[in-house]
């Protein structure tokens, strides 16, 4: 979490037990349902990495270890899971395939917000703002466009691929993930990142409601198609 060592490792310890019982849910239900489910655990790995830089804010070594942690999961691999997560348990064609191109585009953005991260140390740095930490960040894109359009891009490739579920359940999940975006934008745009994650993470734990509800029983259309 953004507000101290305390709650970052916290809310680590709640994701983790919270993403194992979600992952013996879709473990019973269908495995197609595990890459949503291990979600909170990727959470509370993140939270983690957050923790350490709390821990070490005096220690810039490890500051950077944590750092690269942290922005390991918000910049490399939440903006394609998301898409993988639903394509491995849908079955309309025209939304795997929908979802196969976000995931591709994703695998790409994901790497190119990352990557220049360890080539050059100084484009991510930390800071304490309002009692926050706030990362502050020079993006491959910058030179492009502005930052609020790099933030669009990675808020369609994290909520699109919920919009576009089967799920009902996870539709809404999309819905308040893209609240909590526009709040944080609002309200706690001075550490961006941090804030937003760990909001992101709390709703993670939305997941298990999904997982409980849902029911993974094809397209009586599809499967009469493949019948015949």
């Amino acid at each position: 979490m953004c507000f101290s060592t305390t709650a970052s490792f916290t809310a680590a310890a709640l994701l983790f037990p919270a993403g194992i019982y979600a992952s013996k849910i879709a473990e019973a239900k269908d495995r197609q349902l595990l890459p949503l489910a291990v979600i909170p655990i990727g959470f509370s790995i993140q939270q983690s990495f957050e923790g350490l830089v709390w821990l070490n804010l005096d220690h810039a070594d490890l500051v950077r270890v944590g750092a690269l942690g942290f922005f390991g999961f918000s910049h490399g691999i939440w903006p394609a899971w998301p898409a993988f997560a639903v394509w491995v348990q849908e079955d309309r064609p025209w939304a795997r395939k929908i979802l196969i191109a976000m995931l591709l585009f994703g695998c790409f953005f994901g790497l190119s917000l990352y990557g220049p991260f360890w080539r050059y140390p100084d484009w991510l740095t930390v800071e304490i703002s309002h009692g926050s930490i706030q990362y502050q960040t020079q993006l491959l894109y910058d030179r492009i466009f502005p930052r609020d359009v790099t933030r669009l891009i990675y808020l369609l490739m994290v909520v699109g691929p919920a919009c576009l579920s089967k799920f009902p359940q996870l539709r809404v999940l999309g819905g308040l993930v893209a609240l909590s975006m526009i709040v944080t934008y609002l309200f706690f745009n001075y550490a961006f990142v941090s804030v937003w994650c760990f909001f992101a993470a709390v709703l993670s734990l939305y997941l298990i409601y999904v997982l409980r509800s849902v029911s993974l029983q094809k397209d009586p259309r599809l499967q009469r198609v493949g019948t015949e």
